[in-house]
């Protein structure tokens, strides 16, 4: 009987979290009625290009998965079938050349402002690795006002655990798999990256505090961030694109973008944002929540801010652990690189959603903190342009550099060719290209310029591959861009 009143006590407070979250979109419905109508017209201009979209995306090799855990359907009352818990894998019955050896696998993050993502924005970009042996998973998860940033975190790290777990069933290596996202994509993969980190973090602490302490200390798995069992090192790199990585100075942004003050604190925090787990929440945190600043709110989901913790967390970490040795075999802050995946930051300088600046701050961040990443600008490109109108046309840059990414971190080698990559280490002051004359191109670890060929028996990136031809006229396009609201 208990049972069931807790269980009643949550539905109903899940569906008032859910109201609220609904009227504080509903109050800025004419913002949003005037921001859908550009998307209707920037979509009706590119309908040739979105009608190839549609039909390579049902006929195409891709199969839907459920990643979710089947327990938590019954739960909630939620029939499977209207799950967002579930990925399109492309290219598991795809075999370049006759190899059917494990293929290195990409999952994707798609955008969406963390309202209208979809797994199925991610075609054009499965569409185009797929045929040069690539295993391409699109993850989908759940959107505001449904669940806030917290829900949507814990779906992408359940999928990536999904596909740690099970790729190599469908043909995948677990073992070479690169992460990568885009717009609020790349923010939720950024969020999950960092707070796997911390994770490691908190671990290491434990076991330290079980040591020196006899087994005296926390539960392990209250320390965490995250339920996942799988450690940052396990993804072969992350690379992330046109992502608001502070969320703080992008508040004011979002805001111009039609993301008011109240929808900015409903999906990143309050009360009106909290997630479809409140059953944890006591009126202790309800609390401090509700009178919590604002900058905190923001802080605690912010991939900016949660390096910086990472950092502070880490000293800690090695502090204490020398303090424990009376300080012999002392360990470096500059190991805590060691502990991230491999990084590389893309963005598009003309992005007025997300503003270039974003970017380089991050860069600039890491770079301070000793954590390499690579680096591209796309010169002239919208927020937009690397996942839509560029593929659209028939320019698959954005696509051959995720490609050789990919070669770069999983394929045994350290070398690719430089031809035509401009790819540059991390935050360095670059010309109009964004290339300085002084970066050095991803995979150069020497005086040779000649590529050294991988293990992975990849095809080389061919642009001039049928698949990879425009679909859809450049004076479209264009008008398109006129209407494109992101």
């Amino acid at each position: 009987m208990t049972s069931q009143r807790h269980h009643h006590t949550l539905l109903t407070k899940q569906n008032n979290t859910r109201q609220k979250r609904i009227c504080d979109l509903l109050r800025h419905l004419p913002t949003f009625m005037f921001r859908f109508l550009r998307l209707l017209s920037f979509v009706f201009f590119l309908l040739p290009a979105f009608v190839v979209f549609l039909y390579h995306y049902f006929a195409c090799d891709r199969i839907a998965v459920y990643y979710g855990l089947k327990g938590a359907i019954g739960e909630n009352g939620e029939r499977m079938w209207l799950s967002r818990h579930y990925l399109d894998m492309y290219g598991s019955r795809t075999h370049v050349n006759g190899n059917k050896e494990k293929k290195p696998v990409v999952i994707f993050l798609t955008g969406g402002a963390w309202i209208i993502g979809y797994r199925m924005w991610g075609c054009l970009l499965a569409r185009a690795l797929v045929p040069f042996g690539i295993l391409v998973i699109i993850p989908d998860y759940r959107n505001f006002p449904k669940v806030n940033i917290k829900g949507m975190v814990d779906d992408v790290d359940m999928s990536i655990q999904w596909v740690l777990d099970h790729v190599e069933e469908y043909g995948g290596d677990g073992k070479r798999v690169v992460l990568v996202g885009q717009s609020a994509g790349a923010h939720i993969g950024g969020v999950v990256v960092a707070k796997k980190v911390l994770d490691w973090i908190r671990q290491q602490q434990h076991q330290q505090q079980q040591s020196y302490q006899r087994g005296q200390g926390d539960n392990e798995e209250d320390c965490r961030h995250l339920k996942s069992t799988y450690s940052p090192q396990q993804l072969c790199g992350f690379i992330t694109t046109s992502s608001p990585h502070n969320l703080v100075t992008m508040r004011s942004v979002f805001h111009r973008h039609g993301l008011s003050a109240s929808v900015q604190r409903s999906i990143f925090g309050g009360i009106s944002g909290s997630n479809d787990y409140d059953d944890d929440l006591n009126d202790d945190t309800i609390k401090s929540v509700a009178t919590s600043d604002d900058m905190d709110v923001f802080e605690a989901w912010s991939p900016y801010h949660l390096v910086k913790k990472c950092q502070s967390e880490y000293i800690t970490l090695i502090s204490e652990g020398n303090t424990n040795r009376n300080n012999n075999d002392n360990e470096s802050i500059d190991q805590l690189k060691d502990i991230f995946p491999k990084l590389c930051v893309i963005h598009g300088t003309a992005d007025k959603t997300v503003p270039v600046e974003e970017a380089i701050e991050f860069l600039s961040l890491l770079s301070n903190l000793q954590i390499p990443a690579l680096s591209k600008m796309y010169p002239g490109w919208s927020h937009t342009d690397p996942i839509l109108e560029k593929p659209m046309l028939g320019n698959h840059l954005y696509h051959r550099d995720i490609y050789e990414m990919v070669r770069l971190w999983t394929g045994g080698s350290d070398t690719v060719s430089d031809e035509g990559l401009g790819f540059c280490i991390g935050n360095i002051e670059c010309n109009s290209e964004h290339k300085s004359e002084n970066a050095e191109i991803i995979g150069i670890v020497d005086d040779s310029t000649n590529a050294v060929e991988d293990d992975l028996n990849l095809r080389p990136f061919d642009e001039t591959h049928s698949i990879l031809r425009p679909i859809c006229p450049t004076t479209l396009v264009e008008i398109a861009r006129v209407c494109n609201p992101f």
